[in-house]
């Protein structure tokens, strides 16, 4: 079980350094586009993050009256 345990890590961490590899080589090709996909990324996170902390308040203030 432990050796499954190692090649699963292994194969996780390939995986890893091809996606790494695939992102540095798409940033090289188009710069403006991998920074503009980036930011709506990060957009997409910071409202996610906005709507969740909103519902959770709204819950507490629900709960306390």
């Amino acid at each position: 079980m432990a050796a499954l345990l190692e090649q699963l890590k292994a194969a996780g961490r390939i995986a890893l350094y091809l996606m790494l590899a695939f992102m540095a080589i798409h940033l090289w090709q188009d710069p403006s586009g991998s920074a503009q996909a980036t930011v709506d990324f990060v957009k997409g996170i910071g409202n996610f993050f906005a709507s969740l902390f909103d519902k959770v308040g709204e819950f507490v203030k629900g709960l306390t009256g």
